[in-house]
């Protein structure tokens, strides 16, 4: 019997010894808060939604550095689940610097798939405006762009009217895997609109 307790005893002791390492917060493992951002001493972590659970995935660690720490195919598989995990990069950019048109285009454009319908056409919602009486629509018209058509207030009076679109505080736009980015790139743009009487 005594033969049996000891080595229980010292493997339950050296479990105790290695658990603070497990709490460590690596690639793959469950966390709690969506959202949540750590920094380990190799790589910065967002907590995620990953197949129907929250789990841990690398921010800033790109595949290649992914595969040099481990290369096994659970590590392939993680490296798939941080890539579709990360949020979107969308920019804003204006069709032309000037018009004569009141009706006006922007775009926003992501670096991978968005869905546009994520989008408000409410002023005040996604975005913000001047000299814009209203949103018309925001269109899906690739999967990596959708374009805003925008109603200027330039009146028929050859004055020169700058009618800027920018990103409203409660700004966010999803891609199509679901991951929402609250930052939009090169807000504001400015469409200079002239109307002849």
């Amino acid at each position: 019997m005594k033969k049996l307790l000891a080595p229980a005893i010292v493997l339950s002791l050296f479990g105790l010894s290695i658990s603070p390492a497990l709490a460590a917060n690596k690639v793959g493992d469950s966390c709690k808060v969506a959202g949540r951002v750590v920094t380990t001493s190799v790589q910065k972590l967002v907590c995620a939604k990953v197949a129907k659970n929250l789990k841990w995935v690398a921010l800033t660690a790109p595949a290649a550095t992914t595969t040099t720490v481990a290369p096994t195919t659970t590590v392939a598989a993680t490296t798939t689940t941080t890539i579709a995990a990360v949020k979107p990069v969308v920019t804003l950019l204006r069709e032309g610097g000037t018009s004569t048109s009141a009706s006006v285009n922007y775009t926003v454009t992501g670096d991978k798939d968005i869905n546009c319908a994520t989008l408000s056409t409410v002023i005040g919602v996604d975005f913000a405006t001047k000299y814009i009486s209203a949103i018309n629509s925001v269109v899906q018209t690739s999967a990596k762009v959708c374009t805003v058509n925008a109603q200027s207030r330039a009146e028929r009076d050859n004055t020169v009217y700058d009618t800027v679109l920018s990103a409203a505080a409660t700004f966010a736009i999803a891609d199509t895997s679901g991951n929402v980015q609250t930052v939009l790139l090169g807000s504001p743009q400015t469409i200079w609109v002239t109307r002849a009487p």
